[in-house]
């Protein structure tokens, strides 16, 4: 082995022991914070028409009892989370409601709606538009896993004004870069321990930060 050959694979050695001993922590401080970016938005802004949109409960797998428990632990998340967005006025619909709107059905976006679906909804709840939202991933174990996917429909012509379809892994360190950075910015956590990395070992938390980013991709008024 020549000198110059010597000298180029210690150097490459080097830097990938390097690389491998930087701390996740400082990993996630230099990664970019994630940007949800598979979503579709029809206009850059919500028409005036949509003033006051029926949030349909999560629904809940049958199979999978780690997507049902994580459906119940969201679903009043993601309903705060869109509450706090102020795209529009939210209006909770019930599992009562949402079961008699579907004829008995199921009521996601991708299943098939009775006729009347959203002529139900809107007299029930004066509502302008439905957003549909189910939990496709739920992993409660780290590094955490949440996956969305949300549409909203308005009432008379049946249109998709905005939908997203994301998946959130806590492994990814953009991602993680963005859960800490949400824990620090928006959440007002009395015990320090959630704060940070805290939220990376917590699925309410982390579904917190999840449901966030989905809210944040709707479009303003």
């Amino acid at each position: 082995m020549s000198v110059r050959v010597f000298i180029f694979t210690a150097v490459v050695s080097v830097l990938l022991a390097g690389c491998r001993a930087v701390p996740p922590s400082m990993r996630r401080t230099l990664a970019t914070p994630y940007v949800p970016s598979n979503l579709y938005v029809r206009q850059g802004k919500l028409p005036d028409a949509i003033r006051r949109v029926a949030v349909l409960p999560l629904p809940a797998s049958r199979w999978d009892v780690n997507q049902a428990a994580g459906a119940q632990m969201l679903g009043p998340v993601l309903f705060a989370e869109l509450a706090r967005r102020n795209a529009f006025e939210v209006v909770p619909v019930s599992l009562e409601e949402a079961r008699k709107a579907a004829g008995g059905s199921g009521w996601s976006a991708d299943s098939a709606l009775p006729n009347d679906f959203f002529d139900n909804l809107s007299r029930a709840t004066g509502c302008d538009a439905v957003l549909f939202a189910s939990l496709t991933v739920f992993q409660a174990y780290p590094p955490l896993r949440t996956g969305w996917k949300a549409r909203l429909v308005d009432c008379r012509q049946h249109q998709t004004w905005w939908a997203v379809d994301e998946v959130f892994d806590a492994g990814s360190n953009p991602v993680a870069a963005a859960a800490e950075a949400f824990a620090r910015d928006d959440m007002n956590l009395p015990n320090t321990l959630l704060t940070d990395s805290g939220v990376l070992q917590s699925p309410l938390r982390f579904g917190q930060y999840t449901a966030s980013a989905v809210a944040g991709t709707i479009p303003a008024r």
